[in-house]
């Protein structure tokens, strides 16, 4: 992002309109000095995320991921030429003790130049799941699942279901896609120029789904280089011969693109994105089973076009529908703030618009005609471990992936349906 012939009023509005979609709470007196930290799902507030369902919510028998697994979730940051990638790893519980959690704060996604603008009191601070640098577990290696962001997003956003597939014995890397990360979105960047014409348009759209596939790639290889690393936090840990992909909203072509692309991709999951053929972004059609997951409420991805995807796939494949899950029901964008308003309403108080695009964006999945985010969390969670454990060999048979298995998060709604 090229910042030049701005005035500092603006770029100061810029940096706050950045922070209102970002941040969590602020502080309740605007004269705070002290940072809010707020503690994730999963922290010392208790939720879904901390072994047991959230209040309201009947686990079944075969929902047998539902509760976090055996392990806790150390974290690392590894640089890809450039571009961070935040890894999870499978850790004994044993690792925390006097180990400190990764407290996220807004400045770390800002460059250097910008950070002193930020005061405190709007620097608020978000408490993860995961353990800075822990040993990691003995009982590696352990299967690797790349995970790839959304529009306006970052890696950490979505630690909750993250951490929670590592909590099953999966090493997760989330590669920062700078291109459509939040400062991006804010300068208009990550979509495709709507001057072009078709052909132009498709070639724009081929182009970016190789470069995001070769991303994903590079990951792999990344990590498998840290596996190979003597004396490295990650060595010996990290099987990349066999992998999993998952990606939300934009991300979703991250995915699928390595999945077609990628031959140590064996299978991938579709949460709240995909296009199905006849369109000028229409993506590959991947070999390799798949699982396509969304929100019945959501209006960004439409449940309509999300299950014109799902049909466009090979069999065979699994679709999971949460009926009153919204967008962003798969990240932690909906709690962050949550006791000052919301993200919206902090932007609201201090006088910064918020560009529509953006504004409907944010707040899908966290208005009040949707389920909680925690509630939607639990069955997300679930489906995600299921998935990655049957295709990547985890398990002799399915496990938890029976018809009928979406009865076990009432009252929580779902539809499962499988095909081949």
């Amino acid at each position: 992002m090229i910042l030049g012939g701005k005035s500092h009023a603006r770029l100061t509005a810029l940096l706050f309109i950045v922070l209102a979609v970002l941040a969590t709470a602020c502080g309740s007196e605007s004269g705070s000095s002290d940072p809010t930290t707020t503690a994730s799902p999963g922290g010392s507030t208790g939720s879904a995320r901390d072994g047991s369902a959230p209040p309201g919510t009947e686990v079944a028998g075969d929902a047998a991921y539902a509760d976090a697994g055996p392990y806790i979730a150390g974290t690392t940051t590894l640089d890809l030429g450039g571009r961070a990638v935040e890894v999870w790893y499978p850790a004994a519980p044993a690792s925390a003790s006097g180990a400190t959690k990764k407290i996220f704060e807004i400045r770390d996604l800002l460059p250097e130049s910008l950070k002193a603008l930020v005061p405190d009191e709007l620097n608020p601070e978000y408490v993860t799941n995961a353990y800075i640098e822990i040993p990691a577990s003995e009982e590696g290696p352990f299967p690797l699942v790349i995970f790839a962001h959304g529009f306006g997003a970052y890696p950490t956003e979505y630690q909750t279901i993250l951490t929670h597939l590592t909590s099953w014995g999966f090493v997760v890397a989330g590669p920062d896609f700078n291109e459509r990360g939040l400062l991006a979105a804010f300068a208009g960047g990550g979509a495709t120029p709507t001057t072009l014409d078709e052909a132009s348009a498709k070639a724009a759209a081929d182009a970016r789904i190789a470069s995001e596939a070769a991303i994903m790639s590079q990951t792999r290889e990344l990590l498998a280089a840290e596996n190979d690393k003597p004396g490295g936090l990650l060595e010996g840990i990290v099987d990349a011969t066999a992998i999993g992909v998952a990606g939300h909203s934009a991300g979703v072509t991250s995915a699928v693109a390595a999945a077609d692309t990628d031959p140590a991709v064996k299978t991938f999951i579709a949460m709240s994105g995909g296009r199905a053929p006849g369109t000028a972004s229409s993506l590959p059609i991947p070999e390799v089973p798949g699982m396509v997951m969304t929100g019945g409420e959501d209006q960004i991805a439409t449940l309509e076009n999300v299950e014109g995807f799902y049909e466009s796939l090979n069999s065979p494949k699994r679709l999971v529908v949460i009926d009153d899950a919204g967008h962003n029901s798969f990240n932690d964008l909906c709690v962050i703030g949550i006791d000052q308003g919301g993200l919206l309403e902090i932007a609201a108080k201090v006088g910064i618009p918020t560009p529509d695009n953006l504004k409907r964006l944010f707040l899908d999945g966290c208005e009040a005609n949707v389920i909680p985010a925690a509630d939607a969390w639990v069955p997300i969670g679930h489906f995600m471990v299921a998935q990655f454990r049957d295709e990547l060999g985890l398990n002799d048979e399915p496990i938890g992936l029976e018809p009928g298995v979406d009865t076990a998060f009432l009252p929580t709604s779902i539809t499962f349906e499988i095909e081949g």
